[in-house]
């Protein structure tokens, strides 16, 4: 990943919106969020010659690609199902059956001032094309609520099996290809497939807040892996609850980032735009 230019509303906010694109899609008009919210438009070359992003490149390369067309259902588990990041289930089957209502309903609109049916939610319908690849799937919520296409070939990217299996039976998608990672290392898929079975778009909603590091740094690894695997004219969206230079939270909100922080679901003191 190169250079990330944000245009950032003068209203403070709790959440970021991330539309990154492939350096053949610059001129392009992205779809553009809000200003009611703080927002983030990026426009990105797909390069990899920053000093910043020869740190975020400092992992050995990846032997375990998935090779050929990615309209392959199959289920994909890394070598390092032992780290404790893919052992550890936060999104239990009790969490998965709440998360819409609490998470995406009440905690996005009262605590972080996002309604995800006015903002979240035309983002990704806007920017969804037909091979796409969702990192960090929840519960599947924004592929149920985007029209299916027959002609769209879906791969479900995370690391709790549980919220895989929900995502791909809400998605519309019967054959969508769960793949169980890290979006922290580099993804399972040929950087070298022809462009026309890389993935066009990629989606990371209300991921890297989550992500086990503190360090927005290493976090932005997620943007540099992907993009190896998308294709030229590809398009990355996305939202981040941020951590710093955000408005004063309400109680509500106070009371949410406190607990959220106290359990380990969120991982975002330091995240800023």
């Amino acid at each position: 990943m190169d250079v990330m230019e944000l245009d950032i509303a003068p209203e403070r906010k709790d959440v970021v919106l991330i539309t990154m694109q492939s350096q053949a899609s610059i001129g392009k008009n992205p779809s553009s969020s809000p200003t009611t919210i703080m927002t983030s438009t990026t426009t990105a070359t797909i390069t990899r010659t920053s000093s910043s992003a020869s740190t975020l490149n400092s992992h050995p390369p990846h032997n375990n690609h998935i090779d050929g067309p990615l309209s392959t259902s199959k289920a994909y588990l890394t070598d390092d199902t032992h780290d404790a990041t893919l052992q550890e289930t936060i999104y239990t089957p009790l969490r998965l059956l709440i998360y819409d209502f609490w998470v995406l309903g009440i905690v996005a609109t009262f605590a972080w001032g996002c309604s995800v049916t006015a903002y979240l939610l035309p983002l990704f319908r806007d920017n969804i094309r037909n091979n796409h690849l969702d990192i960090g799937v929840g519960t599947g919520y924004y592929l149920a609520k985007t029209p299916a296409s027959k002609h769209r070939k879906v791969t479900l990217f995370d690391n709790e099996p549980g919220a895989l299996e929900t995502a791909k039976k809400r998605s519309g998608h019967p054959n969508a290809r769960t793949v169980v990672g890290d979006c922290l290392k580099p993804l399972p898929f040929s950087p070298t497939a022809a462009a026309e079975e890389k993935f066009d778009s990629v989606s990371m909603y209300f991921l890297l807040h989550c992500l086990r590091t503190s360090s927005p740094r290493e976090k932005t690894a997620a943007f540099t892996h992907a993009a190896k695997v998308m294709a030229p004219d590809g398009v990355l969206t996305g939202a981040n609850i941020l951590g710093k230079g955000v408005r004063r939270d309400n109680f509500f909100a106070r009371w949410i980032r406190a607990k959220t922080l106290e359990h380990g679901v969120l991982s975002n003191r330091e995240d800023s735009a």
